[in-house]
């Protein structure tokens, strides 16, 4: 593959962006070829997703390809987009997006489909559809709301602002801020640090999360779940081990 490098480290698997030429924007090889990784990712708990290059994680779609699509062409690579995010989102893995540089348009979009948003200083964010007549193609519209809040996500939209990394962390789309050099390394500890929980519970968190978000729930059955697997009963009989019998948080 040309567009996407894959490898892996352990249990933590490492996808790269590769079109730094154009600032990793996506057209249709690159969506099909990151959806054939997705789709045979094996032995991995934890992904990252990073951006190659200095100047951005994604500039979002090839909008020089996208000109020269018709109206069929251009809502069949619409729903390509849609489904790598979507595929994202439902992954049974914890999914990092590791932002360096400009996360714009698809290339938010693609970053709010991972679970966790990790950004550098120099880091910067925008859905700036409007300014093309266009509207987020690959569901932004609604994810940034979930994200941010309705009205933040109106205003940043309409005006097609572009906003820093330390906004994005005030509005709640990005969990932490580092300097760009230490990015990648910060990541790696987070990654290691999930990779000492229960996957079988991550991945039932995820999905109980997005079941919420959904309109549905399904806690209490996927509680119970992760209540009766060998991993979970092995660290419950441990802690009870060593805190005793009594109402102790599982913080203390």
């Amino acid at each position: 593959m040309k567009t996407i490098k894959y490898r892996t480290d352990g249990r933590l698997g490492i996808l790269s962006l590769n079109r730094p030429e154009v600032l990793n924007t996506f057209n249709r090889k690159m969506l099909g070829e990151m959806l054939e990784v997705l789709d045979r990712l094996e032995g991995i708990d934890v992904l990252i997703v990073v951006g190659k290059g200095d100047k951005a994680f994604s500039y979002g779609a090839d909008v020089a390809e996208m000109s020269r699509m018709s109206a069929r062409e251009v809502e069949a690579y619409s729903r390509l987009g849609h489904s790598l995010v979507v595929k994202l989102e439902e992954l049974p893995v914890v999914a990092i997006a590791a932002v360096d540089g400009f996360c714009v348009a698809g290339g938010l979009e693609i970053a709010m489909g991972c679970d966790l948003i990790y950004a550098s200083e120099r880091a910067h964010f925008a859905l700036p559809e409007i300014k093309l007549g266009l509207i987020p193609g690959w569901g932004g519209d609604y994810r940034l709301s979930r994200a941010v809040g309705r009205r933040r996500a109106r205003e940043l939209m309409l005006f097609g602002r572009m906003f820093s990394a330390v906004e994005a962390c005030e509005y709640g789309l990005v969990a932490e801020v580092f300097p760009e050099e230490s990015l990648m390394e910060e990541c790696k500890k987070r990654a290691s640090e999930l990779l000492e929980h229960s996957p079988f519970a991550a991945k039932h968190l995820k999905r109980s999360i997005h079941e919420v978000e959904g309109g549905e729930t399904f806690t209490e059955k996927r509680f119970a779940e992760c209540f009766i697997t060998k991993e979970a009963q092995k660290r419950i009989k441990k802690y009870v081990q060593e805190k005793g019998d009594g109402n102790t948080s599982v913080h203390e």
